[in-house]
């Protein structure tokens, strides 16, 4: 009976302790978003997402006979006008808890999943803890590889298919080292963007793998310079078979006054949850003589360089290069899974590159943009060892105008 009133006394004591600092330090929140229009032209049909905000790469072409003639299917323009990248945020801060001051965020725009378009999609919702040299995460936001560095453009994918892009539930843990070098780790899932295979773009890969993927980075930071690297890897289950893959990135940035520069590199496989070239695909282990899958090797790299704040001119450059598979492909139909492979014509990018100059106009609340983008892909049939023959190119030209109210 005494224990008994002995806890109850304390439980009391400790409700009591979180309501006075609770009530000392009430939750606050903050609205933000904006309000954002775009009008896009395309030169001919593109494989894209989003109804056509993310334009990733040119189809290749689609011929048929026509009164004697070969014409491409894909060789057609489009335009359209859509705000549904419209967006909207609140951050919220508290009470500290475990001597960390605490913060979280919930953020949506209007985008959809697939072709549902025009309905609320969650973008981020996480909580952090920082103490003075520590911060942990916990919930969906940008994945490392994304987050460490951006290029700088008034597009909506911001650099896709060259830069990587995935938002997803996470773990992570930032480390300061000291004033600069900050030391990164994370172990992520897939939801919204997942991984390419014989089921489609699933996360049951990664779900019967069992296994997050895992990131480690090492970040620089002073006044006019960010740079770092870092790896990351995951291990995945298809049909029953464990298949791991891997990528390695490095990025640096300069700002001096009105100028910017940013570049980065990407050596990576199986990148297709970052919306990336490349994949994986059906092989036989040679050892086993069992069913197998092997990866692609892509490289990939961009370059971004803007002036001024007002009024900001820029441009972007990428270049993706397919490397081949590191084992002997089997080329069965529906065998090779990943962006920028079509089953039916057995054709695959080889390279990829895009230029995109661009200027906008900035005030307090309102932004204007307007991007022209030239995107070339040069396609070939696959052959056994994930590389190319009888090459060609296809382009398209894109015009972009946004115009965004921001609060």
């Amino acid at each position: 009976m005494f224990l008994k009133k002995i806890s109850l006394i304390f439980i009391y004591l400790f409700v009591s302790f979180l309501t006075i600092s609770a009530a000392e330090q009430p939750t606050t929140h903050k609205l933000y978003g904006f309000v954002r229009n775009e009008l896009y032209f395309n030169s001919r049909q593109n494989f894209d997402v989003l109804d056509g905000l993310f334009n990733i790469f040119p189809k290749p072409k689609d011929e048929y006979l026509l009164n004697g003639e070969f014409v491409d299917k894909n060789n057609v323009s489009n335009s359209q006008m859509l705000a549904i990248s419209t967006r909207l945020g609140i951050d919220f801060t508290s009470s500290p808890i475990f001597g960390a001051k605490t913060s979280a965020k919930i953020e949506c725009d209007f985008a959809g999943i697939s072709s549902s378009y025009y309905l609320i999609r969650l973008r981020q919702a996480y909580m952090k803890l920082n103490w003075a040299n520590t911060e942990l995460l916990v919930g969906q936001t940008w994945h490392p590889m994304y987050a460490n560095l951006q290029p700088i453009t008034p597009a909506l994918s911001v650099g896709t298919p060259f830069q990587p892009f995935n938002r997803s539930p996470q773990i992570r843990l930032n480390q300061k080292l000291n004033d600069n070098f900050t030391f990164l780790t994370a172990a992520s899932y897939q939801m919204q963007y997942m991984t390419q295979g014989p089921l489609g773009a699933s996360a049951s890969y990664m779900k019967n793998g069992l296994l997050p993927s895992l990131h480690i980075g090492l970040d620089y930071k002073s006044k006019s310079i960010i740079a770092g690297v870092g790896v990351d890897g995951k291990s995945l289950k298809i049909n029953n078979v464990r298949f791991n893959s891997g990528a390695a990135v490095a990025y640096a940035g300069y700002t001096h006054k009105k100028f910017q520069i940013r570049a980065k590199s990407v050596l990576g496989q199986n990148m297709s949850e970052y919306i990336m070239l490349g994949g994986y695909g059906l092989s036989v282990d040679a050892t086993s003589s069992k069913a197998d899958y092997t990866n692609f090797n892509t490289s990939t790299s961009w370059l971004s360089v803007a002036y001024g704040t007002k009024i900001q001119v820029g441009i972007y450059g990428g270049l993706s290069q397919n490397l081949g598979t590191n084992k002997n492909l089997m080329l069965t139909p529906n065998s090779v899974y990943g962006y920028g492979f079509y089953d039916a014509s057995q054709l695959i990018i080889d390279q990829l590159y895009r230029v995109a100059p661009h200027i906008c106009y900035s005030l307090p609340n309102f932004r204007l943009g307007f991007e022209y983008e030239f995107t070339t892909a040069k396609y070939g049939t696959i052959q056994s060892n994930g590389r190319v023959t009888n090459p060609y190119t296809v382009s398209n030209h894109r015009a972009l105008a946004t115009i965004s109210y921001i609060f």
